[in-house]
Parts: C-alpha cells; sequence; structure tokens
C-alpha cells in the first residue's frame, strides 16, 4: 500500500474526522445507555450487557476491516462512506429504543424479560459499534505516513479517537445533556461531522463516487438544519418520548417527562391523580393520603416518643402531612432526587405543599446515602423511614446493605428504629422470594439485635438496638397510637390489624427464621440486587431460573482455578509441541491486549457501581466517566507513540511491565474503594482519577502490543484491525462477566481478585516468552 499524499489542509480535515469519530462513539454510548436505561427500568443490569454488545461490535468490525482493508483499493474513500454511516445509523438507533416495546411485542405494564434484553440489545447497538470498529483499521491506513512508523501510524489514529471520545463525553456532560434532549444532541453531531466530510470530499476525492458522496452529505446536512432552525426536532422528540410512554402505560395521558442527574422522570395523570414513574418504573401517586397515611402512623407508632425523623425518599405524595400530626420537633426529608421536588411542585395539592413548607421540616435536595454518610456524628434522630423502591438496581440496592443499616444505626439516638420496606407475597414465601426478603432480615439482624418484619405484600423491617421499642403486639400499638389522640381521617386503631394479623406474623416469622442459607447484602456483594434480578426473571416467563440460580453458585475459587489451568495447558503445549518464537510472540501480545482489555472496562463498570454507591448519580455522569477512561487511553497512547516507540526497545519487556501495572491496580481497587475518603472536599474529583488509570494502562499497551505483532511488516491496516479486535473481545467478555456474574456475586473484592488473576495470567506468558527469547539469542 502506498502512503497517501495530503496537503496540510487535508491533514486537518482527516485529525479532526478521527477525533469526531471519537466524540460520536462516546456520545452513542452514552445516549443508547440512558435510553435503555428507560426501557429497562433503571436496572444496571444493562449497563455490563450494552458495554459488552458495544465492544462486540466493534471486535467483529475491527477484525472484518483488517480483512477487507487488505482488498479495497481506495481505503480513503471507503473510509468517508464509513463516517456517513455513523451519521445514519445512531438517530435510527435511537428511536428504535424508544418503539422496543413494541417491536418485541412486550405486554403493557409487563418488564421486558432478561432474555429479551439479552437479544435485543446487541441488535441494537451492534450496528453502529460495529462500523466504529470497522472504521479503525481504514483510518489507520489513510494515517499511513502521518508519523514515523506503522505502528505509531496506528497509535496516533488510536489517540485522536481517544482525544475525540474525551471532549464528546465531557461536552455532552456539562453542555448538551442539560440544555438539549436526544434529537438535539443527534443533529448538532450530525451536523459538525457533515461539515467536516463535506471538506474532504470537496478538496480531496477526485473518484468516481464523489457525487455520490456529495448528494448524501448534503441530503443529511439539510435535513439536520431544517430540524434545528425550524424546532422540528423538538417535535420530533416529544413524538417519541409519547410513544415511549404509551408502551407502557397507554391508559395514563402524559403529562411531562424531564431527565435529572439521577434517570429520567415521567408524570403520568389518571382520573385525577398523577403517577410518578422513574426510569419507566411506578415510583409513586398523588394525592393519596389513604395510602400512604396508614404507613405513616404504622410506622410512628412503632417508636414510644417519635420527636425527631428522618425521611429518606417518598415525601411528596402525603407521608409527610400525616407525620406532622405527631408532636414532633423535627422532621429532616431527604429527597433522592431533587429534580422530582422540582417537576411534581406545580402539580401536588395545596396541602401536600403546605406540609412541606411547615416551619418543622427541613428539605435536603441531595442524595439519601451521601447526606447519612455526612451527617454521622452530627444529627440523630428517633426514626429513620428510608422510604425507596424495591432494590431493583444497584442504586436503590445501596439503601439495603450491611453499610448503609450501619451508617443509619449511628444516626439514631437512644431506643430510634430504623425502618425499611420491599415488597413481597402475602401468602406463601417461596424459595426466591424467602431468598430476597430474607437477605434483608439477614442483614438488620447483623446490625440491630431486634427486628420485625410486617407481613403481606409490603413487608416492612422495624430494626432497633433495644429491648421493647420495635413490637407486633396489637395492644401496644393501639396504646401508643390512643395515647396521641391523633386526628385524622386515613388511619384508626383498627388499622393495625391488617398490618399484623397474628397468623400470618407467626407464619412470616417462621418462614424467615427456619431458612438458614439467608445471605447478607453488602455494598461490594449486592445479594439481595442479584435475587431481584431472579424475580424479574420469574415475573417475566422464567426461561433463565435455573441458568441464574446455578452462576448464583459460583464460587471465587472456580474461577482462579479456570484462570490456573489455562495457564498450565498453554506453557506445557507451547513447550512440548510448538517452537516457534515469533508466532509465540504475536500470540502473547494478543492474550495480553485482550487480557488489559478485559481488565480496562470491568474496572470501569466497578468504578461506575462504586461512584453510585457513594454518590448515587451515575446516569448523569455516565458520559464523562467513558470520557475519562478515554483520556486516559489517549494519555497512555500518546507516552507510548511518544516515549516508547522513539527508539527500538525489548517491547515483551515493556509489555510485562504495563501489564504487570494491572495486575496491581486490580489488587490496589480494592483497598481505595474500601477506605475511599468521601466525606473530604474534592472527593468526587479523586474519584474520577481513578477511572483514568485503567484507560492510561490499556493506552499504553495498545501501541507496544501493536508494534509486538506488527514485526516488520509494511502495512499497518491488517495489524490495526486484528489487534483492536483482540483488544475489544477481551473488553466484551470483561463487560458482560463484570455486569452479570462478578460483581453481583462475587461483590467487587472478588471481581478484582479475577481481573488480578487472568492478567497475572498473561504476565506469566509474558515473563516465560522473555526468557525463551533471551535463551534463545545467547543459543550458537
Amino acid at each position: 500500500m502506498s502512503t497517501y499524499t495530503y496537503t496540510k489542509r487535508t491533514w486537518y480535515s482527516l485529525v479532526l474526522a478521527v477525533i469526531l469519530i471519537g466524540a460520536q462513539a462516546t456520545i452513542a454510548q452514552v445516549l443508547l445507555v440512558r435510553e435503555l436505561l428507560v426501557v429497562f427500568y433503571g436496572n444496571e443490569l444493562c449497563l455490563g450487557i450494552i458495554f459488552a454488545a458495544w465492544l462486540l461490535g466493534v471486535a467483529v468490525g475491527a477484525g472484518v476491516g483488517g480483512r477487507l482493508v487488505r482488498r479495497a483499493e481506495n481505503r480513503f474513500v471507503v473510509f468517508m462512506f464509513l463516517v456517513l454511516a455513523l451519521c445514519l445509523l445512531l438517530p435510527m438507533q435511537v428511536s428504535i429504543i424508544r418503539l422496543l416495546r413494541y417491536l418485541i411485542d412486550v405486554p403493557y405494564g409487563q418488564q421486558i424479560s432478561i432474555p429479551s434484553l439479552l437479544w435485543a440489545s446487541p441488535l441494537i447497538i451492534m450496528p453502529f459499534s460495529f462500523v466504529i470498529g470497522l472504521v479503525f483499521p481504514f483510518s489507520a491506513s489513510v494515517f499511513k505516513g502521518f508519523t514515523r512508523g506503522g505502528a505509531t501510524d496506528i497509535g496516533a489514529v488510536y489517540i485522536l479517537e481517544s482525544i475525540g471520545s474525551l471532549i464528546g463525553g465531557t461536552v455532552f456532560t456539562f453542555v448538551l445533556a442539560p440544555r438539549g434532549s436526544s434529537y438535539e444532541t443527534l443533529a448538532i453531531l450530525t451536523g459538525i461531522v457533515l461539515v467536516n466530510l463535506l471538506v474532504l470530499i470537496l478538496f480531496v476525492s477526485k473518484t468516481s463516487c464523489r457525487k455520490v458522496l456529495l448528494g448524501m452529505s448534503i441530503s443529511l446536512l439539510a435535513v439536520s438544519l431544517w430540524l434545528v432552525v425550524s424546532g422540528d426536532v423538538k417535535r420530533l422528540e416529544a413524538f417519541f418520548i409519547e410513544k415511549r410512554w404509551e408502551s407502557f402505560n397507554p391508559q395514563i395521558a402524559l403529562v411531562e417527562s424531564a431527565d435529572s442527574r439521577y434517570q429520567n422522570i415521567v408524570i403520568g395523570k389518571e382520573q385525577g391523580q398523577y403517577s410518578v414513574y422513574c426510569n419507566g418504573q411506578y415510583a409513586f401517586t398523588f394525592p393519596n393520603r389513604y395510602e400512604y397515611g396508614p404507613v405513616a402512623h404504622l410506622v410512628l407508632s412503632e417508636h414510644p416518643a417519635p420527636r425527631s425523623i428522618l425521611l429518606v425518599g417518598g415525601g411528596i405524595g402525603g407521608l409527610v402531612g400525616e407525620m406532622l400530626r405527631y408532636p414532633i420537633e423535627k422532621l429532616d426529608y431527604v429527597e433522592l432526587d431533587p429534580k422530582l421536588l422540582e417537576i411534581t411542585e406545580k402539580y401536588i395539592p395545596e396541602e401536600n405543599r403546605a406540609a412541606l413548607a411547615d416551619g418543622r421540616v427541613e428539605i435536603f435536595p441531595v442524595d439519601g446515602r451521601y447526606f447519612v454518610k455526612k451527617v454521622r456524628g452530627k444529627n440523630k434522630y428517633d426514626v429513620v423511614f428510608t422510604n425507596v423502591p424495591d432494590p431493583s438496581t444497584a442504586a436503590l440496592n445501596r439503601f439495603y446493605t450491611l453499610e448503609f443499616f450501619q451508617e443509619a444505626r449511628d444516626l439514631l439516638n437512644d431506643g430510634g428504629i430504623l425502618v425499611v420496606s420491599i415488597s413481597s407475597s402475602a401468602v406463601y414465601i417461596g424459595e426466591v422470594v424467602g431468598s430476597y426478603t430474607g437477605s434483608i432480615y439477614k442483614t438488620l439482624q447483623e446490625v440491630f439485635p431486634y427486628v420485625i418484619v410486617t407481613p403481606g405484600q409490603i413487608n416492612y423491617y422495624f430494626a432497633s438496638s433495644e429491648p421493647g421499642v420495635v413490637t407486633t403486639d396489637l395492644d401496644t400499638l393501639i396504646s401508643r397510637y390512643n395515647g396521641r389522640n391523633i386526628e385524622t381521617d386515613v388511619f384508626s386503631q383498627y388499622h393495625f390489624l391488617p398490618f399484623l394479623e397474628p397468623a400470618q406474623v407467626r407464619f412470616m416469622e417462621k418462614s424467615l427464621e427456619s431458612r438458614r442459607d439467608l445471605r447478607i447484602n453488602t455494598d461490594s456483594k449486592p445479594v439481595t440486587y442479584f435475587y431481584n434480578l431472579l424475580l424479574w426473571d420469574q415475573f417475566s416467563g422464567g426461561q433463565l431460573q435455573g441458568l441464574l440460580t446455578s452462576l448464583g453458585r459460583l464460587k471465587l475459587w472456580y474461577f482462579l482455578a479456570a484462570i490456573g489451568l489455562f495457564l498450565v495447558i498453554r506453557l506445557s503445549v507451547v513447550n512440548l509441541v510448538f517452537n516457534n518464537i515469533p508466532k509465540e510472540k504475536k500470540f502473547d501480545s494478543i492474550f495480553a491486549i485482550a487480557t488489559t482489555g478485559f481488565a480496562g472496562i470491568a474496572l470501569e463498570i466497578i468504578l461506575i457501581f462504586a461512584f453510585q454507591n457513594i454518590y448515587g448519580y451515575v446516569y448523569e455522569m455516565i458520559g464523562l466517566i467513558v470520557a475519562l477512561f478515554m483520556m486516559g487511553l489517549a494519555v497512555g497512547g500518546y507516552i507510548s507513540n511518544a516515549v516508547l516507540l522513539k527508539r527500538e526497545r525489548d517491547w515483551l519487556r515493556i509489555l510485562a511491565y504495563i501489564v504487570g501495572g494491572m495486575v496491581v491496580y486490580s489488587l490496589v481497587i480494592i483497598l481505595f474503594i474500601k477506605w475511599f475518603p468521601y466525606h473530604y472536599p474534592g472527593s468526587g474529583a479523586f474519584f474520577m482519577v481513578l477511572m483514568v488509570i485503567p484507560g492510561i494502562i490499556t493506552g499504553l499497551e495498545f501501541p507496544v502490543a501493536s508494534r509486538i505483532y506488527l514485526g516488520d511488516e509494511p502495512d499497518s491496516g491488517p495489524t490495526a484491525g486484528i489487534i483492536n479486535s483482540a483488544d475489544h473481545i477481551g473488553a466484551f467478555s470483561g463487560a458482560i462477566l463484570t455486569g452479570i456474574v462478578l460483581v453481583p456475586i462475587l461483590g467487587v473484592d472478588g471481581a478484582c481478585l479475577v481481573i488480578a488473576a487472568l492478567n497475572g495470567a498473561s504476565l506469566v506468558l509474558l515473563i516465560s516468552m522473555v526468557i525463551k527469547t533471551k535463551s534463545a539469542q545467547r543459543a550458537p
């Protein structure tokens, strides 16, 4: 392949084109994640699946591109057609996601099944990511001559894409997402890409395809500009939001939809009542005093004399107003998502608005978990009521963990109580439901010596450190309630019986106490979240019960033994059967880049979960998190290109050092997460630094692995495709295993140990190869 000769202006346009490809890739990832989170009820399980599908598409595309680039007569023209394809695909994919429930025929009110998530996500995501992977070898090919060699040309493209990803993620997070809709973002991004593409077509391409490229680019640019200037882009956005809403709840009128830093919020109206949905999942209804009023009286009757209350979530529907009927002195209301207060304020009844404005009430618009961490040792309460939805997502599960219960206990006065609740079964506690509700019971018992549970469709857990406070005795509760002379039309002493019917109480206690296999739910090992996945599958058809149950039995040593067995077999086969050092070097370089790709995305997902546990708003920050990882790739790639590849070195040894760095970081991250100084100012910024480091290590490795694999071959395009494909196959495996298996089942510590062991195996192979190469050089 000959080197292309370009003018300086052409090089600028080419550099900008590759940067824009990186920006498109990151913005596409973030948009697809946000859109699919709504369709899949905010369950972060889809993060691993989305990343896996994305990376698989890139891997397949890069592999195919590595082969096609050899045969392409005019690689520059192919490059431009691929850029044009990216502009066409992404708007189509976003539209398909919003219509997904229609397309796969999900009944109204029913969750999409996990199997549907597994097959639908790749079909939606992979077309775009396939083209992202396909364009990489062609980018490297048209960049031939940009630097001093094939490996550095590949590194330059890698760095430019990473810079584009950083810019795209940052601009989306801080500029586009807060101010514009998905379709406005797409129209603006497409317009910028097409303007640069037209420059390339007009001043570079002198081919027979020029008219086709010009016609398609100008037409698509005209459509993008028209949508933005005319305002039709807002009508397009509203149309697809309406269609998505109808696929969830066609009988409820859509009133308003908005995105917050935490989630998508929708308000619907039916028969005078407003219902709020967060990421597609029902949250609460208002006005609804007859549902929330009895809960308020049950909760406060479980304490002999409540004076100070901390309410975490769920205070908009009428709960606060009923609590204020008691002689309380202080009620701190923490709303997990401040946007909820803003969006519902114009619809809530005057009595609810007055309750929230009461002098005894102080509203804290901050994440509930973060608030509890910050006020430990400062505030004290008689009652802490965590009134959040079921732990159906990792974000919600963090309000049901051992660590949170310990933090909440430290906020309680002597004789204070903690209250949590989850959905359950009124008449039958089966294996899965028993494990699910029992994990909360077992976890509370680790922190509080006295725990009671109410039976029914909703289980309320009351926990205290002192005897004689929480009780299931109806006479005691009635006496407490009547002694306060509460005047209300939504509750009386007779309402206690449906909550605490004696026979059902005994049944519930017996069901939980008889279980010896109940597990503790922690931040690092979210087993209740995993049990909720089992319930999700059960309620949507139960197609994966056997598989998920089997996965739940996996142990850490299974993974470590499998990695060790692979290492033994690999070393034995190579040393006893084969003796081809050049081929072994290529294999070891591919395996190293694959395991590092695995580690990079796996650690990113782990850090996303950790960030969610501490700060609670990953929905808004997902773009910045991806951008920071890509910044790390750019920094690492630049160091490799500008420093390491400047002169000839022992590349295997360099690669071994880099892989060793990933092993060390995988182990250190366990301590970072466990002892992270979240309470110090600027801790969020420091946490973001942790996101960059896996990217730096991966970026360092990519050009070095490319240099080893390329050897003396003159054409860098095929090597770029192979190395990029190996990187993304490893990342695909890391995403799918970490999101579905490693974190939910083994926990963060176990996941990090598996990552370290896998990269440790790669390190052993590289060290063995270094020794073998040195021995061969010394041999006469």
